[in-house]
């Protein structure tokens, strides 16, 4: 893995796509483990430049804000706690306990993530390796997509919004006529047992914004870490 992430590097360094300019700093230095990851864990997946754009999704509020494509972007508030590269999130109860730890859950799960914890949450290896396994495990669970890019629609919205969520969504679509479950646009993106009463903390429904999480992630900001991806 470490020669490979040396190689990846040297490539970056005298390969940067036309498109740089549109990458944000903190893309740059941490692409090449990326992709170094990717390769490692999941070698056969689809597209494999969305993995960067739902980095960006996660943490960038802007392009150029210091904690975009920061391992230290962090969301806090007295119930939750969410950090790095995918918004790992740990989540208190009313009395202070800890109701669910998502970086307790991982390292359980995953080999490659033996070591990691809430005392080293920051370990950009880590959170990297972490967004690798999650989408490579969500994935491998949707089954009965129509093609690679529906399959890769569904597992970001469950990444989003819960993969029970998309179970709902695509047994709605199944009983919608003229709806096709095994497709996401135009179809299952159209039926969901999501609210769509806009939230008061975010101005838009959960619909909107697990709708616009697949959006944003596949069409919008993952085109221009396609270079990246194809060394």
């Amino acid at each position: 893995m470490m020669v490979r992430f040396l190689l990846q590097i040297v490539l970056f360094a005298y390969c940067i796509p036309a498109a740089a300019a549109d990458i944000p700093k903190g893309a740059v230095k941490y692409l090449p483990e990326l992709v170094s990851v990717q390769q490692d864990i999941w070698p056969s997946a689809p597209m494999p430049s969305f993995l960067a754009a739902q980095v960006e999704q996660e943490s960038c509020i802007t392009l150029t804000h210091s904690k975009c494509w920061n391992p230290r972007a962090e969301l806090k508030t007295s119930r939750e706690n969410g950090i790095g590269f995918g918004q790992f999130t740990r989540a208190f109860k009313a009395d202070g306990s800890i109701r669910f730890d998502k970086i307790s859950e991982l390292a359980a799960a995953h080999k490659s993530l033996r070591g990691w914890s809430w005392a080293n949450r920051y370990d950009p290896h880590f959170q990297l390796t972490a967004i690798v396994e999650m989408d490579k495990g969500i994935f491998n669970r949707q089954k009965g997509a129509a093609t690679d890019r529906d399959r890769l629609s569904f597992t970001l919205s469950a990444y989003n919004g819960g993969e029970s969520g998309v179970l709902q969504d695509r047994r709605l679509c199944a009983n919608t006529r003229g709806c096709d479950s095994t497709r996401w646009k135009g179809h299952v993106a159209n039926t969901s047992l999501k609210s769509k009463v806009p939230h008061p903390g975010y101005k838009k429904s959960f619909y909107a914004i697990n709708r616009e999480y697949v959006i944003n992630v596949l069409e919008v900001r993952r085109p221009k870490y396609d270079p990246y991806f194809k060394r």
